[in-house]
């Protein structure tokens, strides 16, 4: 990875070495992350570990220590009364696993912003390509998946050796013999998801590092590769989250003060109105509308029931982590509604942020939840007006996969967004202010 910005005489090897060698780490792990998202977590860990070794390497043992901003602050309360409700939590140990994680993520997720934050431009040139590099040899391989029915991966699997008994869930695999001939496209879904949140911060660090044409045509052309193979892909909350992605950042360039006025009010309803909203769309028997797929209508009870649980415990809620424990209890009993042709009714996740945070932690933290989406959209507003569509686009990105996806406490899903703060914060350190008068 060399720049074309870069004058050799200037700024020889020995001066960016460290550049090429975090930028490479950083273009191996965004793209093992998208290619299998279950080691997301053991790629950002790497990531992390990589920095922090070379910290004090570089003479920057002092950004070690984790300095928290307005963002960061309201991140700890959140997390940190989570780990509270390990008290009253059915099963304590859970809660306090993931919640650990989680202020472990975020801790990592704060230094390296720091040591970015501190980088010379010829070593975060670098590193910005490895980001963009990452996610195009993702995109690609993704691409080609789609189009060959998994061709590599069955490939792979076959020279492996693997045999029924290796991969899971048995259903998204045909096989003849010990040979694997077949696999479903819904085994595409996981990893489908980090897609649209990575995007935005690889096209901020390809603005930062491409010049001329190439920084227009390649941003184009990036946003054109991630959308088709979204849109190519069986994960509908993808689809949802590149279109709402993409109405974010045309939005933030043609005025970005209403776009945060309006990520502003989304984000409180999302929090707030989502409750009663879970209720109503269960009492319209949308569950049963024959325009809605059959996953958005196990959605609605799965969403219908989770808020009726929250109702029980309110203020506090049952505690971080245990719609793990309570779901599969109740998703074995029978289905208390006789309209519901679907037999969930809770599942092991919520497939909704904001309703699992109303049952695992009650008011108190939808409303700590509310004030962090807020103190988020408030940095926003401060950074350069350049990078404020990437960064509003990757927030209505991250609310729409946080509204219909996964749990909020699986540790993939938790290190993704993790990562995605550094890559966020990776493309606008690279990518050049245009409007010094709006940063603080």
């Amino acid at each position: 990875m060399f720049s074309s910005d870069l004058d050799t005489a200037r700024n020889p090897l020995s001066a960016r070495s460290w550049g090429i060698v975090l930028g490479s780490v950083i273009m191996v792990s965004v793209a093992a992350a998208l290619v299998g998202a279950r080691v997301m977590p053991f790629m950002f860990a790497a990531t992390v570990a990589a920095f922090v070794a070379a910290a004090p390497l570089r003479g920057k043992s002092d950004l070690l220590v984790p300095r928290f901003g307005a963002v960061s602050l309201h991140l700890a309360a959140f997390l940190l009364y989570a780990s509270a409700s390990a008290v009253w939590a059915v099963e304590p140990g859970l809660a306090l696993i993931k919640t650990v994680s989680a202020i472990l993520m975020m801790l990592g997720s704060i230094i390296v912003s720091q040591l970015l934050a501190s980088e010379t431009r010829p070593n975060l040139l670098h590193m910005g390509e490895g980001a963009w590099i990452g996610l195009l040899v993702a995109l690609v391989y993704f691409l080609i998946e789609v189009l060959t029915y998994q061709s590599i991966k069955i490939w792979l699997y076959n020279t492996l050796a693997m045999s029924p008994s290796d991969l899971r869930p048995t259903r998204y695999f045909r096989w003849s013999g010990e040979q694997l001939i077949w696999i479903a496209r819904n085994d595409l879904t996981r990893n489908v998801t980090p897609i649209t949140l990575f995007l935005w911060p690889a096209a901020l660090a390809m603005k930062g590092t491409l010049f001329g044409y190439a920084r227009m045509i390649g941003t184009v052309a990036i946003i054109v590769l991630a959308g088709v193979v979204v849109m190519l892909s069986p994960h509908e909350t993808s689809k949802l989250a590149f279109v709402t992605g993409l109405a974010g950042f045309g939005c933030a360039v043609a005025w970005p003060l209403f776009t945060a006025r309006l990520a502003a009010i989304g984000w409180v309803c999302a929090c707030i109105v989502v409750l009663p909203a879970a209720l109503l769309a269960h009492r319209l028997d949308l569950q049963n509308a024959p325009w809605l797929q059959s996953t958005a209508q196990t959605r609605i009870v799965i969403w219908s029931s989770t808020a009726k649980e929250a109702l029980k415990s309110p203020l506090l809620g049952i505690g971080a982590n245990m719609t793990y424990v309570q779901g599969p209890e109740m998703a074995s009993s029978p289905t208390p509604d006789p309209r519901d042709s679907n037999s969930h009714n809770l599942s092991r996740h919520a497939h909704n942020v904001f309703l699992q945070t109303w049952l695992e932690l009650g008011f108190v933290g939808a409303m700590l939840l509310t004030m962090l989406g807020l103190s988020i959209v408030n940095a926003i507003k401060t950074l350069d007006r350049s990078h404020q569509p990437y960064a509003y686009a990757t927030f209505a990105s991250a609310a729409a996969i946080a509204s219909a996806s996964y749990g909020m406490w699986q540790t993939w899903f938790m290190a993704m967004f993790a990562y995605c703060v550094v890559l966020l914060a990776l493309g606008r350190s690279v990518s050049p202010v245009t409007d010094v008068n709006i940063r603080k």
